[in-house]
């Protein structure tokens, strides 16, 4: 969703000086120039790792010399040790101007649930070293996974501490929820604290741009290196709202955007456009990872044919609210999705996690299925009020209900869902029924904000009345926060869960001052077994 247009809508009418202490612009504070064209060493956007099983990783770099005037061979190396005096695995991958250089390889074969180190090189010139870990033997039992939680990283918004904060962690893995980068062009916006320079992504040699700039950032590259990723998209690695309208209206553009993403994340095949898929740490732990975005129905339009993000139902057809099929996921992704959760209760895994772009807990600013209003009116039709956004589950509720219901009837326990998205920190209970005030709680939301991105963050009293608002709100709202950016990390052992949000101030440059440093703003802890979720702020 386009939080930078709503907040620049919601600034509009205000006079200058009000203005300027909302958007935190002092008098004399200039916006950073555009960054220094980059090294165009072999190495320039650092490395990363992904995970992929219990026998294999997937390693990337790219090698980037000023003219890549044809294939060139990589060697890469897999050991025990950081001393690199143990190779485990090794062998080569292929860098062209087919791939922008990227060079991709599943490294196989290795030890199950072990820490290794990887690097590539190059006529006698080395990568950085990096730190990556295979998933768990299956059926074994790890005494604790820990994974941070992170999205929404628009470069020109925010610099990185959040990164910083993540390298610096002892984790599992790092669980990315997509806007990896965004489309838009580089602009000297008034929420900008560093151009970009950038034109808008449309074909395949600026979306590759815009990757090539992200990572050019010294602290998202050390979290690459530090930690293997399981990284998912959302709508600004292609388009904003993208829908599967979008797809077909503009195949082309979407065709380099996918293609784009494949070359610079470290997710196997190196070619394709599936990227929902699933992790399993050992039987503590499984991870669906999903696609909300290229297999969902075109979004909910207006009366007069116009797409609404935020909207009454009152004023919509029913069909297009509720309609039975109407489908976020797509049926093969909901089904393999449901079948995941039966599989993994069938084995006793004890945490069911998903990796999910938007919010499904439902936002309703005005709730016109209350009990007392069903009472008085029997025809009252589900999921009546006016809703904050429709780019999300809300605009697909049947399909949540399909999900919810059997989640219940199956009695699939300790599920919860990890969401990026809306630029915010959340807590929510899900629920079998959103429209049944005392319906048992199914799941748990934790909505893990964002690394730069702009919330409410400059609308000063605003953003602390919506907070307040929010927790009054049917069903189970716990938390939420708008004003502050960060991440979530989330620790699973037998017995218990815990997650926690950190917070840090994306504005400053200076990446060592106090107010750039994590902040842990509260921890959700739910214990296994029940929904039972207790709240510790600070």
């Amino acid at each position: 969703m386009d939080r930078r247009g709503l907040l620049r809508g919601g600034l509009v009418g205000l006079t200058g000086a009000a203005a300027a202490s909302l958007i935190g612009c002092a008098p004399g504070t200039a916006m950073l120039p555009p960054p220094e064209p980059m090294d165009l060493g072999p190495f320039s956007c650092g490395i990363a790792s992904g995970v992929h099983s219990d026998t294999a990783v997937v390693l990337w770099t790219r090698f980037a010399p000023a003219a890549l005037a044809g294939p060139v061979e990589v060697a890469w190396q897999v050991a025990s040790d950081p001393g690199f005096a143990q190779i485990v695995q090794s062998g080569t991958g292929t860098g062209s101007a087919q791939n922008d250089g990227c060079i991709k390889v599943l490294a196989d074969n290795l030890p199950a649930g072990q820490t290794l180190w990887y690097r590539f090189t190059v006529d006698g010139m080395s990568s950085p070293i990096g730190r990556t870990k295979t998933l768990p033997a299956p059926g074994s039992t790890p005494a604790s996974v820990r994974l941070a939680v992170a999205s929404c990283q628009n470069y020109s918004v925010g610099y990185y501490p959040a990164w910083r904060a993540i390298a610096s962690e002892d984790l599992d893995a790092v669980v990315f929820l997509g806007d990896y980068i965004y489309e838009y062009a580089g602009s000297a916006d008034a929420l900008d604290v560093r151009a970009d320079g950038s034109v808008e992504a449309t074909d395949l040699p600026s979306y590759r741009a815009k990757y090539k700039m992200y990572r050019s950032d010294p602290e998202l590259r050390a979290a690459h290196a530090a930690h293997p990723f399981a990284p998912v998209w959302d709508d600004h690695e292609f388009m904003n709202d993208y829908d599967r309208m979008s797809l077909l209206n503009f195949p082309e553009r979407a065709a380099a955007a996918y293609q784009a993403w494949f070359e610079y994340q470290p997710v196997w095949p190196i070619n394709a456009d599936q990227i929902y898929r699933r992790a399993r740490w050992g039987n503590l732990l499984d991870l669906s990872l999903l696609d909300t975005r290229q297999y969902r129905d075109p979004h909910i339009t207006g009366p007069n044919g116009e797409r609404l993000i935020v909207g009454s139902t009152a004023s919509l057809p029913l069909s297009q609210v509720h309609d039975v099929g109407r489908s976020i996921l797509g049926t093969k992704q909901r089904d393999w999705l449901l079948d995941g959760f039966s599989q993994a209760q069938a084995d006793a895994v004890t945490w069911k996690l998903v990796a999910n772009q938007v919010m499904i807990s439902p936002i309703r600013i005005l709730d016109l299925d209350e009990p007392a209003l069903r009472a008085l009116r029997p025809d009252l039709p589900k999921h009546a009020g006016i809703y904050a956004s429709f780019d999300d589950w809300s605009g697909y509720s049947w399909e949540r209900d399909q999900l919810t219901q059997r989640v219940a009837a199956e009695g699939i326990s300790n599920l919860g869902f990890l969401t990026g998205d809306i630029h915010a920190f959340w807590q929510s209970q899900v629920l079998r029924d959103f429209d049944e005030p005392f319906s048992p709680v199914v799941a748990q939301e934790f909505v893990c904000g964002s690394i730069s991105s702009k919330g409410l963050d400059y609308a000063g009293d605003f953003a602390q009345a919506a907070e307040a608002a929010v927790r009054t709100l049917r069903p189970g709202f716990r938390y939420a926060d708008f004003r502050r950016r960060g991440f979530g990390l989330v620790n699973c052992t037998p017995s218990h869960a815990s997650v926690e949000y950190r917070t840090v101030n994306a504005s400053t440059p200076d990446l060592t001052a106090p107010s750039a440093q994590p902040k842990r703003r509260v921890r959700f802890d739910w214990p296994a077994g029940t929904q039972k979720v207790s709240i510790t702020r600070g």
